[in-house]
């Protein structure tokens, strides 16, 4: 009697195995969550050809004047983006956008360096080169 309890708990036993062995299989097999939707990409119109676009020092050497000229008459606005070089070697970057309300030319000081919401500055030293 003790010797058919005993084959009745090993088969139980096995069948449990197998079948947790035929889950945690399938499991793995299932493709991967995906996050979110898909990132959908927008294509960006190209800027036209005759755009001028001008990067002048100030003399205190805070900021710069960013100038852009020759705008077509039904740009509405200008995203920018600037990358720098510190002094020490940092690279560092100035992100913005513009609404030009029907203004063909623009020119905006563009300050290098970071401020905080109590009005405190830490200016950027040492910038040789700018790139827009």
């Amino acid at each position: 009697m003790k010797n058919k309890t005993a084959l009745y708990v090993s088969i139980g036993v096995l069948v449990l195995v197998l079948i947790g062995g035929f889950v945690v299989i399938k499991e793995f097999k299932k493709a991967p969550p995906t996050i979110g939707e898909e990132e959908q990409q927008v294509e960006l119109p190209q800027v036209d050809p005759s755009v001028k676009v001008d990067v002048k020092p100030k003399l205190d050497g805070k900021s710069i004047i960013l100038a852009v000229s020759k705008i077509p008459a039904n740009t509405t606005s200008i995203e920018y983006e600037l990358n720098y070089t510190t002094g020490e070697g940092l690279p560092k970057g100035a992100l913005g956008k513009i609404t030009l309300n029907g203004k063909t030319e623009i020119e905006r000081d563009i300050l290098l360096g970071t401020c905080s919401t109590g009005g405190k500055c830490t200016y950027d030293t040492g910038v040789t080169s700018i790139s827009v």
